[in-house]
């Protein structure tokens, strides 16, 4: 299908630059993966919070979004900012869906954004907790659930999307969420999984399409602020081709658009039928 292979490409661009062969794959920190998880944050542009206010005003703008909990996780009573970066929801999201699945019991998250006025005092200086794209998770107590939970973690680091780390003071394990590779990451393991679409059938987006959507969104004003990089640049772009291309499959695949009534538009006959 068209719209499976330019999604795969898409996600081949949005991860391109994430992993560092200096990294191993483990859940043992370091500081080359402290380093990895803040270069990232400032290829995407986001913005290291200082303050409560700051937190409040990217959630008013929605450049931060809300962890409610659903019945596959819940976010702990403790936790000050239960806002994170969209594709951090959407990682949470994702994977407590699988681990309840596994466990049957919720995911349960420690600890989201935090402005630099409130890290601990056993913070690492490059710690991405401030920009909202990290992820505190408990770890299970029961073995098999655990070893579950771990596995599928450093799988994703392995996929170069996360960047996980078991600590111990408290216990949790900490994830850092790339943005644009893991939203990429989503929507591609969203298009290979989806059923054929019957003829006529309403256009519906996944929960991946939306995040890529605000991502997306995102990524398009940091693009445009003054003094954002080269790479930030290629990142928003890469996102927002992203966009596109779904918008773009979704129009070919169920009709309507900007076209004719049949939902034949413009484009229709300069690309390969897939």
């Amino acid at each position: 299908m068209l719209r499976t292979t330019l999604l795969v490409l898409a996600a081949s661009a949005a991860a391109a630059g994430t992993a560092r062969a200096d990294v191993p794959v483990t859940l043992v920190g370091s500081p080359a993966s402290m380093v990895r998880q803040h270069e990232v944050a400032e290829k995407e542009g986001l913005s290291f919070l200082r303050t409560p206010a700051q937190v409040r005003a990217l959630v008013t703008e929605g450049q931060l979004v809300p962890l409610g909990g659903n019945a596959d996780y819940t976010v702990s009573k403790g936790v000050s900012f239960p806002d994170a970066q969209p594709a951090t929801r959407l990682f949470v999201e994702r994977t407590a869906a699988s681990y309840r699945a596994a466990c049957g019991e919720q995911m349960v998250v420690t600890s989201l954004t935090r402005p630099l006025s409130d890290q601990p005092s056993n913070a690492h200086k490059l710690s991405v907790h401030p920009t909202g794209m990290a992820a505190d998770l408990r770890i299970p107590k029961n073995a098999a659930c655990r070893t579950w939970l771990e596995g599928e973690l450093l799988s994703l680091e392995k996929a170069g999307v996360i960047d996980v780390t078991r600590e111990h003071t408290p216990p949790h394990l900490h994830v850092a969420v790339f943005g644009a590779a893991y939203t990429a990451y989503a929507a591609k393991q969203d298009a290979a999984s989806a059923p054929p679409a019957e003829p006529g059938a309403p256009v519906s987006q996944s929960v991946s399409e939306r995040a890529a959507g605000k991502t997306a969104s995102s990524a398009s004003r940091t693009a445009n602020a003054a003094g954002t990089s080269h790479e930030a640049r290629n990142v928003a772009l890469a996102l927002l081709c992203l966009a596109g291309i779904l918008a773009f499959a979704s129009s070919r695949s169920f009709g309507g658009g900007d076209g004719s009534e049949d939902g034949s538009g413009p484009w229709d006959g300069m690309l390969p039928q897939g």
